[in-house]
């Protein structure tokens, strides 16, 4: 039989930490112009920090540009034809977004 006897690390917290709601959407960028095919890497990240960071990213105009998931707190920004379009990132009902504008040739 084993026994293990388990004590509390002198100066730790016994207190699990609580998760952080979040409280806001910032991108690293607000617009992005250029031209068809033009790529674009924006960072997202969500506060305070602590909070969780699942953003979902959803182009207005998919057509005009599209938006994927390069990595934690990256998304890429793809031109693909003349026009506009809204990026919206949000999470728990905050949003914030970025204004594509993309020029023709």
């Amino acid at each position: 039989m084993v026994y293990l006897l388990l004590t509390k690390k002198q100066g730790t917290s016994s207190h699990i930490p609580q998760k952080r709601t979040p409280d806001g959407v910032t991108l690293s960028q607000k617009t992005f112009t250029g031209g068809v095919g033009a790529t674009k890497d924006i960072t997202v990240t969500v506060t305070p920090d602590g909070a969780p960071q699942a953003v979902e990213a959803v182009s207005s105009n998919e057509s005009v540009a599209t938006v994927v998931k390069k990595s934690d707190g990256v998304y890429t920004i793809t031109n693909l034809a003349a026009g506009t379009a809204t990026i919206t990132f949000s999470t728990n009902g905050i949003s914030s977004t970025l204004a594509v504008t993309v020029n023709a040739g």
